[in-house]
């Protein structure tokens, strides 16, 4: 898939693109379609980190967390580091409906989103 390349999160040399990796969790019971970000965090060693933020329709939140960090694992080899389920239309979005990935990952960095608990 294409997607930009600031975007790319590189886990072991190999690219993975946030796009496949939004479509997978977004696809799961209990997420809402087109409400999901994807981005990479700096981890030891230079290595990025995926981290998963999604909103989330309610249910088990845990189960939630567990089918979509099991679906993304199985679709691209790799475990999210983190699922992150947060408040229904809390995922930063532009005017026009496209994913502010930046704004998300500043969000997270700086422990500002709207998390749901278990």
């Amino acid at each position: 898939m294409c997607g930009r390349s600031k975007d790319v999160i590189i886990v072991g040399g190999r690219n993975v693109y946030p796009q496949d990796i939004e479509k997978v969790a977004g696809d799961q019971d209990g997420v809402r379609t087109g409400n999901v970000i994807a981005f990479g965090v700096d981890g030891r060693h230079g290595a990025q980190n995926i981290i998963v933020v999604a909103e989330s329709k309610g249910g088990d939140l845990k189960e939630i967390r567990r089918r979509v960090t099991a679906a993304i694992t199985q679709a691209e080899g790799i475990p999210p580091k983190e699922v992150i389920l947060v408040e229904p239309g809390t995922v930063p979005k532009t005017s026009s409906g496209k994913l502010q990935r930046s704004a998300a990952k500043a969000s997270y960095e700086a422990a500002r989103l709207a998390v749901l608990e278990d």
